[in-house]
């Protein structure tokens, strides 16, 4: 007997295709989807909700000018419109950009190998109606008109409250100027102002003080804080003209000081 001949014999196993080899992977407009929402940097524009099982374009005019242009070189959302409705995305709040799909979800990149590309409609010439897609398109053009129309009043609200801030800060800014030429025109004008305002802030907290004597009896602790500021009974002059000094020039300081005429006899000491 041939041994070669018993070798030829022995039948050999077939070799196996390796698993997954020949699949097809999703389609790159999902892949791209996908990572656009799953971006952590990004979810002030797009991000997940409903626990992942849906995704919201937050900044409409964001996610055109800078995400589609980056990851789908056009910046065209009605476009983008289409093709979620070509994949089967459902928008499920009218409202907002809202949209699902049950093989797109929050951390299983791998379904997206279940969604697949619809029919066209073009395919039965009988059924399509262009009508439809017209009323469609028009949709689209009027919420993406609306969202556009109420960026430009939140940017003209902000572009308003800028100058108004802007605005005072210029005139608190000449407030300050007229006052710095009214002290160096006279040296004692800066003491005599600030002097008077702290004898009308005196009055009143002793006013305040002699009200509360007369409706309830005054604790030795309210009392002891009272002194340790400087408005007890033993208050002296010089303690007073100290705190001239130390008070704070508040926003209303400049109004009523170029407002104050009977500060104005004061600048010519």
């Amino acid at each position: 007997m041939n041994p070669f001949q018993l070798q030829e014999d022995v039948p050999h196993p077939l070799p196996k295709p390796i698993e997954g080899l020949h699949e097809i992977g999703p389609p790159p407009f999902l892949i791209k989807t996908f990572e656009i929402v799953e971006d952590p940097n990004t979810n002030h524009i797009v991000s997940w909700n409903r626990g992942g099982a849906s995704f919201v374009v937050w900044d409409l005019h964001s996610f055109s000018t800078f995400l589609l242009p980056r990851h789908f070189k056009h910046s065209n959302f009605s476009s983008f419109i289409r093709q979620l409705n070509t994949y089967g995305f459902r928008k499920i709040e009218a409202e907002r950009w809202e949209f699902a799909n049950e093989g797109f979800l929050l951390g299983q990149r791998h379904l997206l190998k279940s969604i697949k590309r619809r029919a066209s409609s073009f395919a039965s010439s009988s059924i399509h109606d262009p009508c439809v897609e017209l009323r469609k398109e028009k949709q689209l053009l009027l919420m993406e008109l609306a969202s556009l129309r109420q960026q430009q009043q939140t940017t003209r609200c902000y572009i308003k409250a800028m100058e108004q801030r802007i605005e005072g800060a210029e005139k608190k800014q000449r407030q300050m100027m007229s006052f710095l030429a009214s002290a160096m025109q006279s040296p004692s004008f800066l003491y005599q102002l600030l002097k008077q305002r702290d004898m009308m802030r005196l009055k009143e907290i002793e006013v305040e003080v002699e009200e509360r004597e007369r409706g309830s009896p005054m604790s030795e602790l309210e009392a002891l804080a009272l002194e340790m500021q400087g408005y007890g009974k033993h208050r002296n002059v010089k303690e007073e003209e100290d705190m001239v000094v130390e008070r704070e020039l508040d926003d209303g300081f400049w109004e009523e000081l170029l407002s104050n005429e009977s500060l104005a006899s004061t600048s010519s000491y």
